[in-house]
């Protein structure tokens, strides 16, 4: 079962390449990436117990596949092949299948992470591969907006980073688990990038911007699946932690309170469900 989940990791990424030099299979490959992790999602939730893999035991450097996992590599399967059926009829190039891909495995890849490392690696390069996608129509408008959310984000895991640091220093780990030990400016600062990152609470006012600007598939998979890696770690330290879950519990209530608030007073449909994404 460890050689099929690292093959799994590993498969949008091969494909996306793939893409490159067969274009005129890119929607089929597309499509097949999300049947395949469909496929091991569904796997998850029949396996008797969880597999994981230690990458870096020194750093405590880990992946876990489990039935929480799964539920997140299901919806992202979901939602990757609803866009790209949306997108089937379209004139849309082998690039952006191919980034679809690229955002689709680096999500996988920050779903199966129990570490700050391996998390930051994936929500990195899902943030890269947002980036393109929000400016593919390469629309001054559309360059501006892409700017701006690559911008925000990276300077979200900035802060994340740091408050990792923070994190070893006080557990010499990088696992979610060394929080319990982590002083709390390092709680805070990764909790300031991952609420960032997953338009959590006030945090995420930035979003509605950004999604109603975006192409339609664009923002359908910003909304349905990329804020998602923000929203996993947080439920997964918290399961992990005793201590950082009513922290999740109240920026979970307030979220929802306000992203409804917001969201009822909104004229413009697009913008109405990004703040229901908050």
């Amino acid at each position: 079962m460890n050689t099929l989940t690292i093959a799994w990791i590993a498969f949008p990424f091969f494909i996306g390449f793939i893409i490159y030099l067969i274009p005129k299979l890119d929607k089929y490959l597309a499509i097949l990436g999300a049947i395949v992790s469909a496929a091991f999602a569904f796997q998850l939730f029949v396996m008797p117990s969880a597999v994981t893999l230690e990458l870096l035991d020194h750093f405590s450097v880990t992946l876990l596949v489990d039935r929480l996992s799964g539920y997140f590599i299901l919806t992202n399967a979901l939602v990757t092949a609803a866009v790209v059926l949306y997108c089937w009829p379209t004139d849309k190039t082998a690039f952006f299948y191919a980034q679809i891909l690229m955002v689709h495995g680096s999500l996988n890849a920050a779903f199966a992470s129990t570490d700050f490392i391996s998390l930051y690696v994936g929500l990195e390069v899902s943030g890269i591969a947002s980036f393109l996608l929000i400016s593919y129509p390469r629309t001054d408008r559309s360059i501006w907006v892409a700017l701006r959310y690559l911008f925000i984000s990276n300077i979200a895991m900035l802060f994340y980073l740091i408050g990792a640091v923070l994190v070893y220093q006080a557990s010499h780990s990088f696992s979610f688990a060394g929080l319990a030990k982590a002083p709390p400016e390092a709680i805070a600062l990764i909790f300031m990038g991952l609420l960032v990152k997953g338009g959590v609470f006030v945090s995420g006012l930035w979003l509605p911007l950004t999604h109603s600007e975006s192409e339609t598939p664009v923002s359908a998979l910003l909304s349905g699946i990329v804020v998602k890696a923000g929203v996993y770690p947080l439920v997964r330290c918290a399961l992990m932690v005793e201590e950082v879950a009513p922290i999740v519990q109240i920026f979970g209530v307030g979220a929802a309170l306000m992203g409804v608030f917001y969201a009822i007073f909104e004229k413009d449909t697009k913008r109405m469900l990004a703040f229901s994404t908050i």
